[in-house]
């Protein structure tokens, strides 16, 4: 978008990013490497679903053919959070908090900066239940939207449950990592309230499957918008 009045600047939002991978590339590195974890995680999660019939819910063919895509943009929002929020150690204000849960409300916003976003509707629709409601919990606590049970979007209940599993297997400065047992028995203990139930026991069964170490792997290509080894 080319603004010519100086009166138009301060409204004009869409145009701000030529594209997605151009906003994209401004999310802290450490955030883009989780981003495309889950994306991996929920492509494999999703795909174990389907395989054994487990998925209630008829998903689109476009977008079974992008799920890794659009789970790797599940955090799109934090493209608009503050960076010093976004991995500070030594934990947060309630105020800095507040920001960091901010990022799913953004996510429409964030969508609207985009000059030229090459996504379908039917994409744009599951990005946005995705990175809208993937912190919403089954017991009704999360947020933003303190939805419940099956209020809550099935691609955004697959998407909590691979966004817990890569923060607690992935190590940060401020805590270490956990096996894999210590998370399925986490994970069990959660069914029927932070995690959808029967997705959390279909989790447990499939979590085994999943590639180890994968920051590791990935250190070279940061800078890439997703990975795709």
């Amino acid at each position: 978008m080319v603004v010519y009045n100086k009166e138009d600047i301060a409204s004009s939002k869409r145009g701000c990013y030529p594209t997605l991978s151009g906003l994209y590339s401004i999310i802290p590195r450490d955030v883009r490497l989780h981003m495309e974890r889950v994306g991996i995680y929920g492509e494999i999660f999703c795909k174990y679903l389907l395989k054994n019939d487990l998925l209630k819910v008829e998903l689109e063919t476009e977008f079974l053919e992008n799920l890794r895509d659009m789970y790797t943009l599940h955090d799109i929002g934090r493209a608009f959070v503050p960076v010093r929020f976004q991995n500070k150690a030594g934990g947060l204000t309630d105020e800095e908090y507040e920001q960091i849960k901010s990022h799913t409300t953004l996510t429409p916003d964030v969508l609207d900066s985009i000059y030229q976003l090459e996504l379908s509707d039917v994409l744009q629709r599951r990005l946005l239940n995705i990175a809208l409601y993937h912190h919403e919990r089954w017991d009704g606590a999360g947020y933003p939207f303190r939805l419940r049970e099956e209020q809550i979007p099935i691609e955004a209940s697959i998407c909590s449950l691979v966004d817990a599993y890569d923060g607690m297997t992935s190590w940060k400065p401020y805590k270490s990592s956990m096996d894999i047992e210590t998370v399925k028995k986490i994970v069990l203990k959660e069914a029927g309230k932070q995690f959808h139930p029967s997705l959390a026991w279909a989790f447990v069964s499939c979590v085994d499957t999943f590639p180890r170490n994968l920051g590791a792997k990935w250190e070279a290509q940061a800078g890439r918008y997703f990975c795709t080894d």
